[in-house]
């Protein structure tokens, strides 16, 4: 039904409305939802006026671009996706004329206005579409960039380009990767996608950024950049991995925060929890263990201007199709990041009964509202990601010819001046328009100053920073003044003694790398204190890398008070470069042991130079002070590792000896193999000792002494003497030995473990189906599990989350499940690929690469155990075969003890 100029269907708080299995009409989906106090829904569009909205977004003229992903999930013959153009032509708040502004296309799932035309993502390609004869209709269709992987999930795609307040136009990475050139520049080589992506728009210029989104992205009032992933709503984009690399021995490779607490006990993440969330519907999601909590977050927006009110403002909003809702988070700063928060106790922002609600974008209107993108499908799955026998029975057809726009307002508008009609504004008009009270009117205004570049946008961004504003919006113009080019050295350095702190944080952020010697903005920032509010952070990074005593030292005083944030830290140590020597001079003449500790856990390249001989005495001296935290007791342990055994071996082993508590034995167990195996296996692995040991401190020392591949013969001896169990070693620390380089080891671990497991694999699963026809123990199968799985997996809270989550698989058949265990090479998800370091120092590690800079790469092994490795200490790094989890491990059970694992993972009671 088409609901042409009809009132406006509105709900604030909807009645009992009982699950549904088939579509509702708009007016009895409308009356499904259920909205916060003072907020209502709207409805603005519906089938057939508009199908299966993926994104959307407003030109200057007020009208919405809808990108439709109709063929999803599956690959359509002919395409099906096509770009939307919407009009309310009647001035009722109603969409009511359709126009197929571009059909014909894939899967084409982001828009956003650009040069009187739109960019749409559409792997493989970037296009530009563009309606030159005023037809409503693109008659120009130009390839930007292209080069982006198809091969992978229909929904895990290039996606959401967004112009940035640095002239950057950015894209979200939708976990697919690519080698990307542009039809510009045909001649410059393609950039091989390996995160989310930006491109100069001026210059041409592609480059990897730092985070990985999977759908949706947005920049704060600050450009700060926010991104989002499945599980979690809300992700901080901190740093750049550029910082990072300005010190190669800067062990650290991080560069997002996770920003919301996790408050739901659902068995992932080595003991995290879920992000809470307050359902309505019926639905339930494809695993267990994502119940209650987001299973599908996307599409964050972090919502600028007060038209929902002010509690609203700088709230992060995120959808999430499979609980049928929008949530929001109150965002806080917590010194260099944020925690995100929900804003509401106990409820969604926006929820609905309607099982086929699928909201998945956002974006803001130019009446101020909060728009949102509703699939409107009865599955939003990906067939890749269900079991093959759940496949088969699920429909995921329904729904692709229908799709609803939808707005939450203000149930009582407040008087808030609303611009709606930018396209023909003067320049001055369109600086005032930055200042506007609604999100969409000031970043369509920065976009039309950025797309016209007219010279006299200059002189009125000036005066307009002459004039009193919101802090955010004079950081927008110094912003946007600098991409204009007309920001030179000494104007940085008059913006960064300026009063209001939006046009300091701007020239403070643009200060960083670009304030060479003897330069007026150099000379602010190396006499400036940290005390101005919201951007000391920023100043730390401007002072990175300006090898310059006084920097120097202002990295040693901020560290007494802010050690303790693991991005201060980073920062800092990013800025020092390889001026070791006179950082730690200077650190330990302002600071306490502790303080200095918790920076130099991150850093390597600590050699024998003087400063570092009293560094590691002085740490072997406080090891055992009764005046530290734990925290840092274990942290001094870590950086006694790469001390020497005369220095700090005595002292370890008396940690050792006194402790209680396996944190500090697992830290103490690592620095004393990582100093010398053979004297630590000796304590380690003392008579009687390791019957005392719980099976984390088993897997741990079992770890730490395998790390050190080319010193095992301590361990292997122990193993042949007894006085280490064999069933101590899990198949992935059996592999370590029978794959051994040296023959003399490998026929040693045969006599111990048996034959080498390779063989036939199918023979092996057909053998071992005869588990399936027996009676099954699940408890007894948590027990098999505890001490067979649960140092790479977790699942009904036992474990660590280093595999795969494994309540995906309780929808799978049982002969399923046993062929994953009997073959686990025979299907690796990517981000789940092993791999092999091994370093320069004698260690051989492997694990799942967590995550990777320039400088230093992290390795998350079994356990739950990351290891951030120098990439100047990586002596060959290598993607392994097959799977992480080695073939074989039914070999070391018993039929009966295979059939009460698979009950226990079944979820068998």
């Amino acid at each position: 039904m088409i609901l042409r100029a009809a009132p406006r269907l509105i709900v604030a708080v909807s009645a009992a409305c009982a699950a549904v299995s088939s579509p509702l009409s708009p007016e009895d989906a409308l009356k499904a939802f259920e909205a916060a106090d003072g907020l209502r829904v709207e409805l603005v569009a519906a089938e057939p006026l508009v199908m299966s909205p993926c994104a959307m977004a407003f030109d200057e003229r007020g009208r919405l671009f809808v990108a439709e992903n109709r063929g999803y999930p599956n690959t359509a013959n002919p395409p099906q996706g096509d770009i939307a153009l919407l009009e309310d032509t009647d001035s009722d708040g109603r969409m009511d004329k359709r126009t197929a502004f571009a059909d014909g296309l894939t899967f084409p799932n982001g828009v956003m206005p650009w040069r009187g035309g739109v960019i749409v993502t559409c792997a493989p390609d970037v296009l530009f579409l563009k309606d030159n004869d005023g037809d409503g209709k693109a008659d120009e269709r130009k390839v930007l960039l292209t080069g982006f992987a198809t091969s992978g999930s229909t929904q895990l795609r290039v996606n959401c380009p967004t112009l940035g307040p640095d002239g950057w136009i950015y894209f979200a990475a939708g976990l697919s990767g690519g080698d990307i050139t542009s039809s510009e520049h045909p001649e410059r080589p393609a950039v091989k996608m390996t995160a989310d992506l930006r491109w100069n728009p001026q210059t041409g210029e592609i480059e990897n950024t730092d985070g990985r989104s999977q759908y949706g992205m947005s920049f704060d009032d600050f450009g700060r950049r926010f991104i989002c992933m499945n599980r979690v709503p809300v992700q901080h984009v901190v740093l750049s991995s550029k910082v990072l690399a300005r010190n190669p021995n800067l062990a650290f490779s991080e560069t997002v925060q996770d920003c919301n607490e996790r408050t739901v006990k659902t068995g992932l993440r080595g003991g995290g929890d879920g992000v809470r969330l307050f359902p309505i519907s019926s639905n339930i999601t494809t695993a267990d263990s994502h119940a209650g909590s987001f299973s599908a977050a996307c599409g964050i927006h972090i919502l600028q201007g007060e038209s929902l009110g002010i509690e609203y403002r700088d709230c992060a909003f995120s959808c999430d199709p499979t609980g049928n809702l929008v949530h929001v988070d109150k965002l806080t700063p917590v010194d260099a990041t944020f925690s995100a928060k929900p804003l509401l106790d106990g409820r969604e922002c926006l929820a609905s009964r309607d099982d086929w609600f699928r909201p998945v974008f956002l974006a803001p209107g130019p009446d101020g509202a909060l728009y949102i993108a509703d699939m409107y499908r009865k599955v939003i799955e990906h067939p890749d990601y269900l079991p093959e026998e759940v496949r088969k029975r699920t429909d995921f057809e329904s729904g692709k010819a229908m799709g609803r726009i939808w707005r939450v307002t203000l149930k009582e508008p407040e008087d808030i001046p609303i611009i709606r009609d930018l396209d023909r504004a003067t320049v001055p008009e369109l600086v005032k328009a930055m200042a506007a009270q609604t999100d969409w009117a000031q970043k369509t205004a920065a976009r039309l100053l950025f797309e016209r570049r007219d010279p006299s946008a200059v002189e009125s961004l000036n005066t307009a920073l002459q004039l009193p504003a919101p802090s955010h919006v004079q950081y927008r113009r110094v912003r946007l003044l600098d991409v204009l080019g007309a920001i030179d050295d000494v104007r940085l350095a008059e913006l960064m003694q300026a009063v209001d702190v939006g046009i300091v944080r701007a020239a403070v952020e643009l200060a960083a790398g670009r304030v060479p010697a003897g330069s007026a903005a150099r000379r602010v920032l190396l006499n400036r204190s940290f005390s101005v509010e919201d951007t000391w952070f920023l100043h730390l990074i401007a002072l990175g890398g300006l090898d310059d005593w006084r920097a120097y030292s202002q990295f040693a005083e901020w560290s007494k008070d802010h050690g303790r944030d693991r991005w201060v830290r980073a920062v800092v140590l990013s800025g020092i470069a390889d001026r070791n020597e006179e950082f730690l001079t200077a650190l330990f003449r302002q600071s306490e042991f502790p303080v200095a500790t918790r920076l130099l856990a991150d850093l390597g390249g600590l050699d024998e130079t003087p400063i570092a001989r009293a560094i590691f005495k002085r740490a072997a001296e406080g090891i055992n002070n009764a005046g530290i935290s734990e925290k840092d007791r274990i942290l001094i342990i870590r950086l006694l590792g790469r001390s020497t055994w005369e220095i700090s071996g005595e002292r370890l082993i008396s940690a050792w000896q006194k402790a209680t508590d396996d944190a500090t034995r697992i830290a103490v167990a690592a620095s004393l193999a990582a100093l010398d195996v053979d004297r630590a296996s000796k304590v380690i692995l003392a008579p009687g000792a390791w019957a005392h040991y719980s099976q984390t401190l088993r897997e741990a020392v079992v770890n730490a002494l395998l790390a050190r591949r080319a010193q095992i013969q301590p361990l292997l001896a122990a193993l042949e003497a007894g006085e280490l169990s064999v069933s101590a070693l899990n198949p992935a620390g059996r592999k370590i030995f029978t794959d051994h380089k040296d023959p003399a080891i490998r026929e040693r671990a045969e006599k111990l473990f048996g034959k080498a497991i390779a063989g036939d694999r199918t023979k092996a699963f057909e053998d071992a189906k005869s588990a399936l026809a027996l009676t099954t123990n699940a408890d007894h199968g948590r027990e098999i599990f505890k001490t067979l799985c649960a140092t790479c997996h977790r699942l009904d809270r036992e474990g660590y989350n280093v595999g795969p989550d494994l309540l995906d698989m309780r929808n799978q058949p049982k002969e399923s499940i046993l062929f994953h265990i009997v073959v686990p090479e025979a299907e690796v998800a990517p981000a789940f690929a092993p791999y092999l370091v091994e370093t320069k120092d004698g260690r051989t590690l492997s694990g799942i690469l967590a995550s990777e800079t320039a400088t230093s790469l992290t390795l998350r092994m079994p356990l739950g155990v990351e290891e951030t490795i120098l990439r100047t200490n990586v002596a060959r790094l290598e993607t392994t075969p097959g799977s992480l989890m080695p073939a074989g491990l039914e070999a070391v059970m018993s039929r009966q003890d295979l059939a009460d694992l698979l009950g226990f993972l079944k979820g068998e009671r």
